[in-house]
């Protein structure tokens, strides 16, 4: 039995007030933090081995943790600072003369560096905030992209696409199927074979609850042929009687040293992730968005979208009115002001009580 309230002390033992935030930045725990001194510590007192060590098992173990969590293999993954960085390195492998698609609103980060990047980029329309499947299917067969890219959650409506299915129709076009995984990766679980994703992105300071500084990318050794990739530095090298000798690789997105203190606390998420079971939290998860959908069912407040639970990871989002962010903030309550709506996550460190909380001052504002 998992005790979710010592776990929640982990996290925001130090908070004051109640956290709704998770989608703008998960909170590592005090673990994790006491776990990243004590390695500064051994850094400080012998440089060094620990960098060597580091170099040569530390981030090797951490590939391999993150390929468990996606059921990938180890030469397909990257340990990258964040996904922002990590696409405008894969761009540099494309042909600038490709057809890439995405929906509009998506995550700047998913789709800038390819409107940059001069691609001739395609545009879908969400239909009531989620993917219609059929409609995707006539886009395919008709525009015949060369890269499908989606968020696996939407930052903006929290819906989440159901990957598989849209893997198996990238499958049957012969189009890639490139996700953003940021506001999913530790809060559901990912596989990237089942979902017949090739490219998967995620920087890792919300749901692995990693903090700033690291992120992890995914490549399939198909697409890796297919279009090697066109970056590199010190660390993307492999030496060889003394000289730097490159051969195209996942390290070619790793071009310069890893931080050692974000890549520890990525270990050590990780690591929790893999303790308590992503299953685990993904129940958890439901559970708290289950109670809150009710809880804002009865007092009338409008969710955007109408989505199943199948459609939910662990955002949801309100419509905003006027004062109703400063409401909330002034009763310590933590959350993000979207444009025109309100946006809450809750993760697993979350209960019952702090929906009760704002559930009572949305009561008393609207």
């Amino acid at each position: 039995m998992i005790d979710w309230e010592n776990i929640r002390k982990l996290h925001l033992g130090s908070y004051q007030g109640t956290y709704l935030n998770s989608p703008a930045n998960g909170i590592p725990s005090s673990n994790a933090e006491a776990y990243v001194i004590k390695e500064t510590e051994k850094f400080r007192t012998a440089p060094g081995q620990y960098r060597t060590e580091f170099i040569s098992a530390t981030i090797p173990a951490i590939k391999e943790q993150v390929a468990n969590l996606l059921n990938a293999k180890v030469d397909e993954i990257a340990l990258v600072p964040n996904i922002s960085i990590a696409l405008n390195l894969f761009v540099k492998s494309l042909p600038s003369n490709i057809k890439v698609a995405f929906y509009r609103g998506d995550y700047p980060s998913l789709t800038k560096p390819f409107e940059v990047g001069n691609f001739d980029v395609k545009w879908l329309n969400f239909i009531n905030h989620e993917v219609d499947l059929d409609d995707l299917e006539v886009f395919l067969k008709n525009e015949q992209p060369t890269v499908l890219g989606i968020s696996h959650v939407q930052w903006l409506t929290g819906y989440t696409a159901d990957l598989e299915a849209i893997g198996i129709l990238c499958k049957q076009y012969n189009c890639l199927l490139m996700v953003d995984a940021t506001q999913s990766l530790g809060a559901i679980s990912i596989d990237v074979q089942q979902e017949y994703i090739d490219i998967l992105g995620s920087s890792c300071y919300k749901w692995p609850l990693a903090g700033f500084g690291n992120g992890v990318f995914y490549i399939n050794k198909q697409v890796q042929d297919q279009y090697p990739p066109r970056s590199s530095g010190f660390n993307s090298h492999t030496w060889v009687d003394g000289e730097a000798v490159y051969y195209p690789s996942m390290k070619s997105y790793e071009p310069g040293h890893h931080d050692h203190v974000a890549f520890h606390r990525l270990s050590y998420a990780l690591g929790q992730i893999d303790e308590l079971g992503i299953e685990n939290i993904a129940v958890r998860i439901r559970r708290l968005m289950n109670y809150t959908i009710q809880e804002l069912k009865n007092i009338n407040v409008k969710i955007i979208g109408n989505f199943s639970m199948d459609h939910r990871a662990g955002i949801i989002c309100i419509e905003n009115k006027k004062g109703l962010f400063e409401h909330l903030k002034s009763k310590d309550i933590e959350v993000s002001e979207r444009s025109e709506f309100i946006r809450f996550g809750l993760h697993y460190y979350n209960n019952e009580a702090d929906i009760d909380i704002l559930v009572k001052e949305l009561d008393r504002f609207l």
